[in-house]
């Protein structure tokens, strides 16, 4: 076989592999299966040694350079150069392509319906699949194509949204994080109760709202109280020997800490300073008389003395003179010690001062952050508050969901029956509803309501029991109005003797017409049980419980 020109025409080149196999309606065909990708082939060209490949296949396989033809090898025909597939070796497969492109197909997407050819399935349904699966380009969730607007508007994770307070965008995952800082999200002052109070002017609101409760400005010293913006003056004046009995403790609070602040060295250090000065001053006093005392004495006693002894009281006088001189110095070395460790102590003294101070400033901010932190403590208290009623609103759908039928037969258990007849007879609960069931699972819903009392003609004397249809998430698709025949009955318990009334819907009644509210009025029977059959000893009623059942009739439906 001749080997041509490997690059097919523009229109039969191909950008990707072949089709898959799901693809294909009836029985695969080895022939139509791509010898690299395997899978069935796309725009096929056909290699000098007679395998067929896609030609995207292909080229990708001989794009780095002259390659052996694995399936020679498989089938053990490998024959040089034959089978060495190269640029150049290869050519469109006309045949083969009109072939597999009139191959019967259909869609391999589920849920879709589409049939149709490989060549109709390639120009018009590849790539366009309602139901074919992506990937969302933000969170990486596998979806839908029909799903994709509906995920990136309502489900995606990573979607953005304009706060509607202040139009700015955010993610979804943000949205918490942004209410907590957006500068527009409606507040609520606990003074004067007034919504809807921006958060930027939340601040200035509270200062000039007289309502709003504040802590007393003495709150730093010890009062407690929490005083309305309005009635702060009256509250201080009230007060006022009770603040300034707070104040005077907390200013003698500090002067004992800062007492206990100064060794106790320092009261020493100036008694000894103050001892050392007296000693200084006795000391100066002497050299004094000293400096005058030998020439005077001398000249007092040289008459009286003879010159030997003179010279030996002015020698004594000298050494007194020289030790007097060598404990003044000591002395003052002392003392311009002790002025260093006063300076010293001054020094600690004042940087004590300056600590408390900062101490004091830092309680004060760290007082306002707690006070902002209440504040969103109780917004989040409020919104667990409400999750707690959606939960609850939740788990009573939930309840009534578990309790449902879908095949037109409820039974209803009411339990405690003397204890709700008490209630019913004294008018605290005179009717009660039981859960809804249904007809199927896209049929009418409907429930039951009783009177154990009686209603109507049957006040006091018999036990109304009342059949009602009730708005359904299907009643678009249903016929009204509604006309099954109902059956009611009170069970025995014994299975023996079971009262039945039974009725078919009067079509011109409102209250069998589709509902245009939650629920229809109730119709049934009045007289559907005497009370005397209950009071008397029967089993009808067991264990305080009785059972009611409800048979809708299908037929026609």
């Amino acid at each position: 076989m001749a080997a041509q020109d490997p690059s097919p025409p523009t229109s039969l080149e191909s950008v990707q592999p072949g089709f898959p196999r799901q693809v294909l309606a009836n029985k695969l065909e080895v022939k139509h299966l791509c010898n690299a990708c395997l899978l069935l082939l796309r725009r096929p060209c056909q290699a000098q040694c007679g395998h067929r490949y896609c030609s995207f296949c292909f080229k990708r396989l001989v794009s780095c350079g002259p390659q052996k033809c694995n399936a020679c090898i498989k089938e053990d025909m490998f024959e040089e150069p034959t089978s060495i597939l190269t640029e150049g070796c290869a050519f469109p497969d006309n045949a083969a392509r009109r072939e597999v492109e009139g191959l019967a197909a259909v869609c391999p997407n589920e849920g879709c319906s589409w049939r149709g050819t490989i060549k109709e399935y390639e120009a018009q349904h590849e790539g366009k699949c309602e139901f074919a699966l992506t990937q969302c380009p933000a969170c990486g969730q596998t979806i839908r194509m029909n799903d994709a607007e509906r995920h990136n508007e309502r489900e995606c994770p990573e979607r953005t949204l304009n706060c509607k307070y202040c139009k700015e965008v955010f993610h979804f995952k943000s949205i918490k994080a942004h209410d907590e800082i957006c500068p527009k999200f409606p507040m609520v002052c606990e003074g004067c109760a007034k919504k809807k109070i921006p958060r930027e002017k939340y601040a200035e609101h509270i200062k000039f709202c007289s309502k709003f409760r504040a802590p007393c400005r003495f709150h730093v010293v010890g009062c407690v109280a929490s005083v309305e913006n309005e009635k702060i003056p009256e509250h201080e004046q009230a007060c006022a020997y009770e603040h300034l009995n707070m104040l005077l403790h907390y200013i003698m609070g500090i002067k004992v800490n800062l007492e206990g602040l100064q060794p106790q060295s320092l009261e020493n250090a100036s008694l000894k300073i103050h001892k050392l000065n007296e000693s200084m001053r006795e000391l100066e006093q002497k050299l004094g008389q000293l400096a005058l005392s030998p020439v005077q004495g001398a000249a007092q006693l040289v008459p009286l003395m003879p010159a030997a002894g003179v010279e030996l009281q002015l020698l004594s006088e000298k050494s007194r003179v020289g030790e007097l001189s060598r404990k003044v110095q000591e002395l003052e070395l002392k003392i311009s010690t002790f002025e260093n460790i006063v300076c010293v102590l001054n020094r600690e003294v004042e940087r004590s001062c300056s600590t408390l101070d900062a101490y004091g400033r830092q309680h004060r901010l760290d007082q306002e952050k707690i006070e902002v932190l209440s504040t969103k403590v109780r917004q989040l208290e409020r919104s667990v508050s409400l999750k707690d009623l959606a939960v609850a609103e939740s788990e009573g759908r939930l309840r009534e969901l578990a309790s449902a039928t879908y095949d037109g037969v409820f039974i209803w258990k009411i339990s405690d029956f003397s204890k709700k007849r008490q209630d019913a007879v004294a008018g605290r609960a005179p009717a009660m509803f039981s859960p809804a069931f249904y007809t199927s699972k896209y049929g009418y819903k409907m429930c039951l309501r009783i009177y154990l009392n009686g209603d109507g003609t049957g006040r006091g004397t018999h036990l109304s029991l009342f059949f009602v249809v009730m708005r359904g998430p299907c009643d678009a698709l249903l016929k009204w109005p509604f006309n099954q025949k109902v059956t009611l009955m009170l069970l025995d318990q014994n299975n023996r003797e079971h009262i039945i009334d039974a009725f078919r819907p009067d079509v011109t009644s409102s209250s069998f017409q589709r509902p245009s509210s939650e629920m229809n009025i109730a119709s049934g029977c009045p007289l559907f049980c005497p009370l005397s059959k209950l009071d008397s000893k029967n089993s009808y009623i067991r264990d305080d419980t009785i059972f009611i059942k409800a048979i809708v009739d299908l037929t026609g439906l």
